[in-house]
């Protein structure tokens, strides 16, 4: 984690220096290796699971909080009642739908 960290260092030092997007957080996670330290998140040794939060704070703008974002349900206007509803983005796989509505 230490050369993957150093690495991604690196990387924003020089898209800081050029003022691009850092090339180096770009690779690894085309690489999948965002999904790798997400993975070690769950890691046992708390070290561990913290260089991993910052590194993913630091390099991939990913907060703590977004990561559980999606589990709690959205607010209707007013704030007094919850909206459920399916995960977007699944696509059409034949599921059948519901309509709570009536």
């Amino acid at each position: 984690l230490e050369g993957l960290e150093n690495i991604l260092k690196t990387g924003e030092e020089e898209s800081m220096s050029t003022g691009g997007h850092n090339a180096m957080a770009t690779f690894v996670a085309e690489a999948e290796g965002l999904n790798k330290i997400e993975e070690l998140q769950q890691h046992s040794n708390n070290d561990i699971y913290e260089k991993c939060i910052g590194m993913l704070e630091r390099y991939f703008g990913v907060d703590e909080e977004e990561e559980m974002g999606g589990i709690a349900p959205a607010q209707v206007e007013g704030g007094t009642q919850f909206a459920f509803s399916a995960p977007q983005g699944l696509g059409d796989a034949g599921a059948p739908t519901f309509d709570f509505s009536g």
